[in-house]
């Protein structure tokens, strides 16, 4: 191994707790993680939303587009995942981009990747999800722990060029268009899915950005990605891996 291996806590600790709400996140922490992905929806009042799908109903069994669901309502949902985790849950409730910088403050050893989903984009235009989004960064004072991560490149490249933020952009395939977009945007991270690497002798292109790739969730997996010389790790499985003596050499 060329250098140290780094876990990101794909969602929280998602595989153990609801995605993308603080509790994830906490117990992400306790184990030890210092590195940790969430996604980006707003409510249709324009609230950052810690929030993957469009749809609220994975989160809540309720059928409902988030991006046409005021913040207010949202109090009112339970962020519980039922199908996953039945009544487990009940009690926990949707975390707002404000609730998690001010989780950050309280945490300043941990470095976020912040992806912007692509239907708020097409909802309420880049112009909307960027104010938005900055304004939470900005008045939290969480700039250097944050690192703004889309498949969309125009919304990463204002939010480097205008807030001078780090950018990840999430790779849409392992192609040659791909190549050459990643070579023309430079980003600080290119984050790859690992199906894209599925052969084994994939090529990575080198440039002045890290590999990140999601999601690798047992410990062969993990092992394989970092002979190949990948760094950054995504994964569900944050408590199990990072605890795993097979990698403790590495982490």
């Amino acid at each position: 191994m060329k250098q140290t291996l780094t876990l990101i806590a794909h969602r929280g600790y998602s595989a153990s707790y609801p995605e993308n709400t603080l509790i994830a996140y906490q117990a992400a922490y306790d184990f030890g993680a210092r590195f940790v992905e969430l996604d980006i929806q707003l409510s249709s009042d324009l609230v950052p939303i810690l929030h993957h799908d469009l749809s609220l109903k994975r989160m809540t069994g309720i059928d409902s587009s988030i991006c046409t669901t005021t913040s207010e309502q949202l109090t009112h949902y339970k962020a519980s995942y039922p199908k996953t985790f039945g009544n487990k849950f009940s009690d926990n409730t949707f975390t707002t981009l404000k609730q998690f910088c001010q989780w950050l403050q309280q945490h300043r050893d941990v470095t976020t990747f912040i992806e912007i989903k692509q239907e708020s984009i097409d909802h309420f235009g880049i112009e909307a999800v960027i104010n938005a989004i900055y304004h939470e960064i900005d008045t939290s004072n969480v700039q250097a722990q944050a690192v703004v991560i889309s498949y969309n490149k125009s919304i990463i490249e204002i939010m480097r060029k205008r807030h001078h933020l780090q950018i990840g952009w999430v790779l849409p395939a392992l192609d040659k268009k791909a190549s050459n977009s990643l070579e023309q945007l430079k980003p600080d991270f290119a984050f790859c899915d690992i199906d894209f690497l599925k052969n084994g002798d994939e090529k990575l292109w080198q440039g002045q950005w890290k590999w990140a790739i999601y999601n690798a969730d047992d410990v062969k997996t993990v092992i394989a990605m970092a002979n190949r010389g990948i760094t950054l790790i995504e994964t569900n499985e944050i408590g199990i891996l990072i605890q795993d003596k097979k990698l403790a050499g590495l982490l």
